[in-house]
């Protein structure tokens, strides 16, 4: 097993770099009327490094004895997992049209894979942690990295959306018309991709409080909601439902919208520093 792991941690890189290749040549080099059809003839290969990366998850659990969540570099490997599931949800159909746009999704997915195929260890080193071989805390923190892949993505395509409507406004029609979707796409897939995020952080907020019942670190329900890391789950998650709220109810859409979600990224950003840097106890394994 300990073979087997090695060979996929090191052909996941590969696969990922093929495919920031692949897509950067669609994005880059293929115009706009003729780039839907070619990405759909790298579909396979998008599948088979969810696939493989899938079987590569599977395997190291049950080789450590834990998900890939211990270490930043085990949980680098998540990320770019989860980035490229939820790019593929969202963007990725056989009937519709695909932009291309998974150059900026693969590279950033890339990294993180390249990042953690360099320095991961399959030795677990945290064997004491009896909360990591808890199904529900596996669960809980594999939904949050999803929640918190999939609000990245929408950052992205905000991002492109608000480039693109720059351009458009000041009639710069370069490469940066000619390369990116519709204004109307990127905000489609950014309010997919947020959509995604908001249930997959419902979820891992819903079950931290069932894993509160059966760990109680902090020692009041006061503590669980002032602990740090609640507190930016909680604000980030508020922010991204309302975005829904504020689109379905209220019928804002366009650019107020995008700046609108992309705010929540931004505090998303923030949030995380401070977290950081204020540590928490909530959260820590040993």
């Amino acid at each position: 097993m300990e073979l087997f792991l090695q060979i996929l941690n090191t052909v996941l890189p590969f696969l990922y770099a093929a495919l920031v290749w692949v897509f950067a040549e669609l994005f880059f080099r293929t115009g706009s009327a003729e780039r839907p059809n070619k990405v759909k003839r790298w579909f396979p290969l998008v599948f088979a490094t969810l696939t493989l990366h899938a079987l590569y998850i599977g395997t190291y659990t049950v080789h450590v004895g834990h998900c890939l969540l211990a270490t930043i570099w085990e949980l680098s490997s998540l990320i770019a997992f989860t980035l490229l599931s939820i790019y593929a949800f969202v963007e990725l159909r056989v009937t519709r049209e695909a932009s291309g746009t998974g150059f900026l999704v693969t590279l950033v997915a890339f990294i993180f894979q390249s990042a953690s195929s360099l320095f991961v260890s399959t030795t677990s080193t945290l064997e004491g942690a009896l909360i990591l071989k808890d199904p529900i805390f596996n669960v809980h923190v594999t939904t949050a990295v999803f929640g918190y892949a999939a609000l990245t993505l929408a950052s992205i395509y905000g991002a492109l959306y608000l480039l693109l409507f720059r351009a458009i406004t000041r009639n710069q029609f370069g490469a940066v018309y000619q390369h990116l979707p519709s204004l109307e796409r990127l905000e489609r897939y950014g309010i997919r991709s947020t959509a995604i995020g908001f249930v997959f952080l419902t979820i891992s907020i819903a079950l931290g409080w069932v894993l509160m019942q059966h760990y109680p670190i902090s020692p009041s329900v006061g503590g669980f909601i002032l602990d740090p890391k609640i507190l930016a789950t909680l604000l980030v998650w508020a922010v991204f439902g309302i975005t829904l709220v504020v689109r379905k109810i209220a019928r804002v859409e366009g650019r107020k919208l995008v700046l609108f979600w992309m705010s929540g990224f931004a505090l998303t950003v923030i949030s995380m520093t401070i977290v950081n840097a204020l540590g928490t106890t909530f959260h820590n394994f040993n």
